[in-house]
């Protein structure tokens, strides 16, 4: 995909880099933030730039107009245990990635460069500061892996640079308290000053309802986003909703999402015709804002920007309590809180859902409150993203 150069710009524009890689599988909440964040910039003036090496991201960013550039980016994330021995290789990958960026920052001259992935964290920070940039971070629930084993001098130097060049950032947002917690255990002391926490939210822009076919009016609906990996408790939603199935046929479970064992999941689900694997719909917002309880049975989160928009969409929520959800999802609240790879567990409480229209309704209406409260996008990038770019 060719450079698209950004227009001209007056001095009261400002200009920024966001930068966001994953995996070409993963495209949820935390790939469509950098796009929804530069769209929403445009509203005040500010110019976006998305880099990504991510087809999907790329995709989306063009279909809201936003600009992109075609980044660099190594499938390789894992360098730790024996794979230490690797690590010349990977500081080769990072000059590489530093002149890149040098380039880039170059041709595009932004006043402010955001890099949001590990990779990036150095090469586009290094490169910035050479050109007299400022820096902002974003982590996605990574920086507390990463930062790990950083008082033992010979293990993790990767982790040891990050941590190096983060106080080169003029923030460093996090997405959950949770996640300030375990940066903090991560390096037995309190994290830095310029580490702070900003919940992110979804755009309020209002979603219709899909229509529901004959056969599923009168049934209760779980929806789930999520990449189609183990670790986000795929097996175990299947497993419970085999469960609650058998005794009560009228029940459904829509998956929306892609992944790595989207066929291993399939297996598990085949004798079970009230499963549906939608993958990713363009209409997904609208079939989910049909459902009547949400999902989310992960075994670790930082944020869920998938639990955000359930709550938008006044759905009532099942969540595992780890990472930030008990920051969004309070137990007898707006949702149900529950013990995660705990499928039995998961069981009883969309049982617990699926006869109760009236708790349905409590918890989806406290949920949508919970939402317009401090989690609407619009309001987050006003009062937190344009006043940090143009301090």
């Amino acid at each position: 995909m060719p450079f698209i150069p950004i227009e001209t710009y007056n001095t009261t524009v400002k200009k920024i880099l966001l930068i966001r890689n994953a995996y070409a599988f993963d495209f949820g909440g935390g790939e469509r933030l950098p796009v929804d964040i530069a769209a929403e910039l445009q509203k005040y003036g500010h110019k976006a730039l998305i880099v990504s090496r991510s087809p999907k991201l790329l995709e989306y960013a063009l279909m809201k107009n936003i600009p992109t550039v075609k980044g660099l980016w190594w499938r390789r994330q894992d360098w730790s245990g024996k794979n230490i021995i690797l690590v010349p290789i990977y500081l080769i990958w990072q000059i590489l990635l530093f002149f890149w960026y040098c380039q880039l920052i170059i041709r595009s001259s932004p006043d402010i460069v955001h890099p949001q992935s590990r990779d990036d964290f150095i090469g586009a920070t290094l490169s910035a500061k050479l050109l007299r940039k400022k820096v902002v971070w974003s982590d996605y629930a990574d920086l507390k892996y990463i930062y790990q084993n950083n008082q033992i001098w010979y293990k993790n130097p990767v982790g040891k640079v990050v941590l190096f060049l983060s106080r080169f950032a003029e923030i460093v947002i996090l997405t959950s308290k949770s996640d300030k917690k375990l940066i903090e255990e991560s390096l037995g002391e309190p994290a830095p000053s310029n580490h702070l926490v900003i919940h992110m939210g979804v755009s309020s822009i209002q979603i219709s309802k899909a229509k529901r076919q004959d056969v599923d009016k009168t049934a209760v609906i779980f929806g789930a986003t999520s990449r189609l990996v183990t670790t986000k408790g795929i097996a175990e939603l299947i497993h419970a909703f085999n469960s609650t199935s058998s005794k009560l046929p009228n029940v459904r479970l829509w998956l929306f999402g892609e992944g790595p064992d989207e066929e291993q999941f399939k297996r598990l689900a085949e004798n079970n015709k009230h499963i549906v694997f939608w993958g990713y719909p363009e209409d997904t917002m609208e079939r989910l804002a049909s459902c009547d309880v949400f999902v989310h049975p992960s075994y670790h989160e930082g944020f869920s920007i998938s639990l955000v928009e359930a709550a938008k969409l006044g759905l009532p929520i099942i969540a595992c309590a780890v990472g930030g959800n008990p920051e969004l999802v309070k137990d007898g609240e707006n949702g149900l809180l529950i013990e995660a790879k705990d499928s039995g567990v998961l069981a009883g409480a969309m049982e617990k859902l699926a006869t109760n229209k009236s708790l349905r309704e409590e918890y989806g209406k406290n949920a949508r409150k919970t939402y317009e409260s401090s989690l609407v996008f619009e309001k987050i990038v006003r009062d937190k993203f344009v006043p940090l770019y143009e301090k």
